[in-house]
């Protein structure tokens, strides 16, 4: 066998896809929760009223172990006569809320039902129970649509206010919560609206924290007040040009001790970002006949998450991570002739994953 030395140098630099995110105001959290074999389920809300004509709105999450489940259906029983329940989306996405809007209507009566959501991902089912109390309207009714809008970071959407005045015919001012810090919403035509219907629009900036967010708005005349409510859904923004650099920090003979690679973390972003994940792999070498399986790649095993502030670039060592947890290269020692790879260059690709800080 043969113990030439090889040198190791970066050759190919992968960009990992980063969203940016600072702390804001918070999302809306499950507050019902059941754990079924599988599955697991979530509402956002225990109980929600509606009042007759109107409109109420839940978050609903479902995750699954692994990824030995396929497409997960939602389906809700228990819906008063005379409404109409629509999910979106259906079927669910992984990690994003879908939101049940239940709809209701002059022959829905006033009371209490409990809405049972199932969630079925082929023979596995879990289900959450929240309750819908339906009112008399106290002089007029709104209803928001879309009940939910998903957007990423960064972007807008647009609802539209429908109001239903019954006998009112004076103006009715609008007020807005709900909506996330960092984000700006605006009412057109105007906080006063004297017709039936009103353009909400909420604009997100590149730091608004992802999440789903109950947006609502509160409409008050003179002697009535109505709500409606409908889900702000941030995703993160994936960006393409986050650098992770590095150079192994020696050379190369079969069976010696490994190149520890101190890599180099890049954050050209305007919010600090969390570095969640790092990955090197061996991707070709420059000499014909001296394989990729002649080296072996040992994995970061330093701590998680490494912070790195805006438009900074830090070093593993400078995140206070030592050597030997560091990601590294080896030249394996195998029993056959390994005189090709005197002098090669191995190519590594190195990928990061993370979030916002």
């Amino acid at each position: 066998m043969s113990r030439s030395p090889g040198r190791i140098r970066l050759v190919v630099l992968l960009l990992a896809g980063l969203l940016a995110a600072s702390f804001g105001s918070s999302a809306v959290t499950p507050t019902a929760t059941t754990v079924g074999v599988g599955l697991t389920v979530r509402a956002d809300q225990t109980a929600v009223g509606v009042s007759v004509g109107a409109q109420a709105v839940v978050a609903v999450t479902v995750s699954q172990q692994g990824s030995l489940l396929g497409p997960v259906q939602l389906s809700v029983t228990g819906a008063p006569v005379g409404a109409s329940v629509a999910i979106l989306p259906n079927p669910v996405l992984l990690g994003v809320p879908a939101v049940i809007a239940i709809t209701t209507t002059a022959a829905t009566p006033a009371g209490s039902y409990a809405l049972t959501i199932v969630a079925t991902s082929g023979t596995h089912t879990a289900s959450v129970t929240v309750t819908l109390v339906v009112s008399l309207p106290t002089g007029f009714t709104m209803t928001l649509s879309p009940p939910s809008a998903t957007v990423v970071d960064g972007a807008s959407a647009t609802y539209t206010l429908s109001i239903n005045r019954g006998l009112l015919a004076g103006p009715i001012g609008l007020s807005l919560t709900g909506v996330p810090q960092f984000a700006t919403a605006t009412v057109s035509p105007s906080l006063s609206v004297l017709g039936n219907t009103a353009t909400i629009k909420v604009s997100t900036a590149t730091n608004v924290v992802p999440g789903a967010y109950l947006i609502t708005v509160k409409g008050k005349s003179l002697l009535a007040s109505a709500t409606a409510s409908a889900y702000l859904v941030v995703l993160p923004q994936t960006y393409d040009d986050f650098p992770v650099g590095g150079t192994p920090d020696r050379t190369l003979a079969p069976g010696s001790e490994p190149a520890a690679i101190d890599l180099a973390l890049t954050n050209p972003f305007d919010a600090p970002m969390t570095v969640t994940g790092l990955g090197v792999s061996i991707t070709s070498t420059s000499v014909t006949g001296c394989g990729v399986d002649n080296y072996a790649v040992d994995d970061y095993t330093g701590p998680f998450p490494l912070t790195v502030p805006a438009h900074g670039t830090r070093t593993l060592s400078q995140l206070g991570v030592p050597r030997g947890q560091w990601p590294k290269v080896r030249m394996l020692d195998l029993p056959t002739n390994q005189d090709v790879c005197k002098g090669a260059t191995v190519q590594l690709a190195y990928t990061g994953a993370g979030n916002g800080a």
